[in-house]
């Protein structure tokens, strides 16, 4: 499993107690140092990698699940689809439009309605919601890609 923007781990440590091999990515090195030791004190083991995800390149057909949550990137997004293996599996959750209505946002960091649905034609689309509960608001989509 792949987690993208992988933060303090809380995401990728969960996979790796439900048996995923987990490699994680961000730019804070100290975020991936609290990500591991998350890992130690769940008694499992994640590898990670310091990296500038706006450049990032990933071997097609590498993963059989990437999650991203909270960070966005169009550009980032297009790319999973091809790293993604046959049968994969993709979930992403972060900000949508709905969320300015609640704080200070930049409104390029936000998803406009449906948009995971339009850049991600050509997955099977398993499950997709757009949620606003008065303090928040964010979509998230769960994928997979065609087995051939």
């Amino acid at each position: 499993a792949l987690d993208v923007a992988m933060g303090e781990g809380r995401n990728g440590v969960y996979r790796a107690t439900q048996g995923f091999d987990v490699t994680g990515l961000d730019i804070s090195e100290k975020g991936l140092e609290k990500a591991h030791a998350l890992a130690a004190k769940n008694n499992v083991t994640i590898q990670t990698k310091v990296v500038d995800l706006e450049n990032i390149q990933f071997e097609p057909n590498s993963y059989d699940l990437i999650l991203c949550t909270y960070y966005m990137d169009r550009g980032l997004y297009k790319k999973f689809r091809d790293a993604l293996k046959p049968g994969g599996m993709l979930l992403i959750e972060t900000y949508n439009i709905d969320y300015l209505k609640y704080r200070r946002f930049n409104a390029e960091w936000a998803l406009n309605t449906n948009e995971l649905i339009d850049l991600f034609k050509g997955l099977r689309i398993l499950r997709y919601q757009d949620y606003d509960d008065a303090r928040e608001a964010y979509s998230s989509i769960i994928a997979q890609k065609p087995s051939p």
